[in-house]
């Protein structure tokens, strides 16, 4: 049986609950119920830029859909869309990032109010590709890849060599990880709720 479906899904969850655990610490910080903590989000986004935008969507370019591509033509349209998005979504990445570094210069609320905006757009474009993978990609890679097909994305996608996308993820993704989850606060991670402050 073939890992790599069950490897893209596994990674999707973890995506989806850093995505989660980011928009609900905002979401926190913009009703006052906490202070921002920008080293939190440092760390989100250093996953997002290092794990996701490195890793992750370039290896889904370069082995998954084009064998998907060659063994049903007439999945080609939404490929293609999904790989305009992986364009797309590594620039509302770096948008994410300069709204972070220009809040963490002025502690402006306004300039915290834009980041927020930001983060909420990236979470719905992310959540809508994810779905779409899931959706129409994997279940039609399942469906069409023989296991000689599968073989060298198994390869690629379990390749432990790689510092972060293995399906063993690395130490340094692990703290990496394990610094989010720390720092985030109950309920959206395991660390205390730092009282509201002005931004």
């Amino acid at each position: 049986m073939a890992k790599t479906p069950g490897i893209i899904r596994n990674e999707h969850r973890r995506l989806a609950s850093v995505i989660a655990c980011m928009q609900g610490v905002i979401e926190d910080t913009v009703a006052g119920r906490i202070a921002p903590d920008i080293a939190l989000f440092d760390s989100v986004l250093q996953y997002f830029e290092e794990f996701l935008y490195r890793y992750h969507h370039p290896k889904e370019d370069r082995y998954l859909f084009p064998a998907l591509r060659e063994k049903s033509p007439e999945i080609a349209e939404v490929l293609d869309q999904l790989d305009a998005e992986h364009d797309g979504g590594a620039v509302l990445i770096r948008e994410l990032r300069e709204a972070l570094e220009k809040y963490r210069g002025t502690q402006s609320e306004a300039d915290f109010a834009e980041f927020a905006h930001l983060a909420t757009m990236y979470r719905d474009f992310e959540w809508k590709h994810m779905a779409t993978e899931e959706r129409h990609v994997l279940p039609l890679a399942e469906k069409q890849l023989s296991e000689a097909d599968w073989a060298p994305l198994d390869a690629a996608f379990t390749d432990h060599e790689d510092p972060l996308f293995g399906d063993k993820p690395s130490a340094q993704f692990g703290r990496l990880m394990q610094d989010i989850v720390n720092r985030a606060p109950a309920p959206h991670g395991l660390g205390e709720a730092r009282p509201g402050a002005d931004r």
